[in-house]
């Protein structure tokens, strides 16, 4: 299993960076794996809330599902991802600290099948992207105030 871990630092309301970040629609516009999301289920954000997409990683499109298995407004929230042979666990919290919201996200992913040969350059390019994410988080919502 490899684990993921960046953060970064937004000058926005907290409960707008958190209505941004859990709208599937608003995904491929920051997080640059995503070509599309979508919610699922019916109703709002929840535990079990479920989505499906697919991203694009190093020439690659990959069709996913997820289902939100923790969820705290304006806190916490954590969902599980499936695309083939890769599990991802990803996780996101939110701190106030002076005027700003650290933006922490996680994943912790498991490659099964043929996919653990390129596991390596796999961790290496999400990594990449995940800071190249953030970037544009920060972009997209600070030019919103």
């Amino acid at each position: 299993m490899a684990r993921i871990e960046e953060s970064v630092e937004i000058k926005h309301p907290l409960d707008k960076v958190f209505a941004y970040t859990t709208d599937a629609k608003s995904w491929p516009k920051w997080q640059s794996v995503i070509v599309e999301a979508e919610q699922t289920s019916q109703g709002p954000w929840r535990v079990g809330a479920a989505f499906k997409g697919i991203s694009r990683m190093m020439g690659l499109s990959m069709k996913w599902t997820a289902k939100v298995t923790e969820y705290e407004p304006n806190k916490k929230w954590a969902k599980n991802i499936t695309s083939g042979p890769m599990t991802i666990e990803e996780r996101v919290t939110y701190e106030s600290i002076e005027g700003h919201i650290k933006f922490i996200i996680v994943y912790d992913m498991k490659v099964d099948g043929f996919l653990k040969l390129f596991s390596p350059m796999m961790v290496y390019s999400m990594r990449k992207e995940t800071k190249k994410s953030l970037r544009n988080l920060k972009n997209n919502l600070e030019a919103r105030t």
